[in-house]
């Protein structure tokens, strides 16, 4: 076990380097650069009201001794930064670098403390992938137009993808709802990009696609009812999609037992995207929640469904194609959300309570909890819902993301670290 005084200097350290996320407000401290300026606390202070746009200090208690590293410190108070609007999220880019969702996408360095670049572009829910050259952020349009022409905010409610390069220009735009006649796509996590950066695999609800970048052209990869069968099984639905190579996607989604009918089953496999030769791997009793479904490295996590949760986490090597299960501390962790870090080497669960929340992370080789943090605060709509985590495997940091889709408050992020 570290010391106290080991963990508040660690603290100290990556306080001093990563910012994090709030709502724009009027603060005669605040940056030029775009970093967002940080007001340390005291443990005791807890005067915040913690609604409508007022800042938030968010306490750091330390849980029950269960053998894990833990922090006891009071966490800065984070004013604000030269991000507009309300901040809807923020998602791991690549190394020290996170996307942050607000008035429009923020390119973040988190080692540096500043802004790197921005793209005018504003959508609801969203996830981004990062290819070879650059990121590609897709997510769902929001309704309406402005007045620089977004495309994003062109579309009313349709599905969108930006494919940016690493300087955060965007290079492509494309409407998914306008590729097909006969068939659409309706969740963000059924679309992914080729490592390479030439390709976008979709799938909609009768087939699976590829969306050719170059030519703009779209051709069939298999149509479920005709070409979606292995041995036994038929797919319905491919929810989740990810390229294990240029010509090679992994799928997690839905089929039917064709033997003996009933209702679908959680199924992944693999599909060519050159002869759509497909595998169909059945999972039983474990009921994949696909939109959760996360890549790390090499490292596919499929987190179970709310309703069928008993603290086990299904894990796939996407290269070697083996699974892995992972257990938890307690048969109920999982449902309150479950998160992969960048590179694969963490997953964390959230355990929601009335005024707090407690991660735990866990190591992925070994599946031993390796540290435990439980963040605090006095306005309780705060843990109404599940949190949003981010684990940077490098710097060993986890950004906790509160309050993100409530109107009613702020959104409230913080950083602990942890040591691997």
């Amino acid at each position: 076990m570290k010391t106290k005084w080991m963990c508040m200097i660690l603290m100290l350290a990556l306080a001093l380097h990563l910012s994090a996320c709030g709502d724009r407000q009027e603060n005669g401290n605040s940056s030029e650069n775009g970093a967002i300026n940080m007001e340390p606390q005291s443990v005791e202070d807890d005067s915040s009201e913690n609604t409508g746009n007022e800042s938030s200090e968010m306490n750091m208690i330390d849980p029950q001794d269960n053998g894990t590293d833990k922090n006891i410190m009071a966490v800065s108070r984070f004013k604000d930064s030269d991000f507009s609007g309300k901040v809807s999220g923020c998602y791991y880019a690549d190394g020290s670098r996170i996307i942050v969702a607000a008035d429009q996408l923020y390119l973040y360095d988190t080692g540096k403390g500043e802004t790197i670049a921005s793209a005018d572009i504003s959508m609801g829910d969203l996830c981004v992938q990062t290819f070879t050259d650059g990121y590609f952020v897709v997510g769902q349009g929001k309704a309406g137009g402005d007045s620089n022409g977004s495309f994003a905010t062109s579309e009313s409610g349709g599905i969108n993808g930006y494919i940016l390069n690493k300087d955060f220009a965007i290079q492509d735009t494309i409407s998914f709802s306008g590729l097909l006649s006969d068939d659409f796509t309706s969740q963000i996590t059924g679309i992914a990009i080729s490592q390479d950066g030439k390709q976008v695999a979709f799938g909609g609800l009768q087939g699976l696609y590829l969306y050719d970048i170059s030519s703009r052209k779209v051709r069939t990869i298999l149509n479920y009812s005709e070409e979606g069968t292995a041995g036994n099984m038929q797919i319905v639905t491919m929810d989740s999609l990810t390229f294990t190579g240029n010509n090679t996607l992994f799928y997690v989604g839905m089929a039917t037992d064709t033997s003996i009918g009933g209702d679908g089953v959680s199924v992944y496999g693999t599909v060519s995207t050159d002869s759509a030769n497909l595998t169909i791997t059945k999972k039983g009793d474990y009921k994949v929640d696909t939109e959760e479904v996360q890549k790390g490295g090499n490292l596919l996590i499929m987190p179970q469904s709310f309703d069928k949760n008993n603290g086990t986490l299904l894990m796939l090597d996407i290269i070697s194609n083996t699974e892995k299960t992972m257990s938890f501390s307690s048969r109920s962790e999982g449902k309150d959300g479950v998160y992969c870090s960048g590179q694969g080497k963490y997953v964390a669960t959230a355990i929601l309570e009335e005024s707090s929340v407690t991660i735990n992370i866990y190591d992925t080789a070994s599946g031993k909890s390796i540290h435990t943090e439980t963040v605090q605060d006095s306005n309780s709509t705060y843990f109404l819902r599940v949190p949003q985590i981010l684990i940077l495997d490098e710097s060993g940091t986890c950004i906790v993301v509160l309050g993100r889709g409530i109107d009613e408050v702020s959104t409230l992020i913080t950083t602990f670290g942890f040591m691997g």
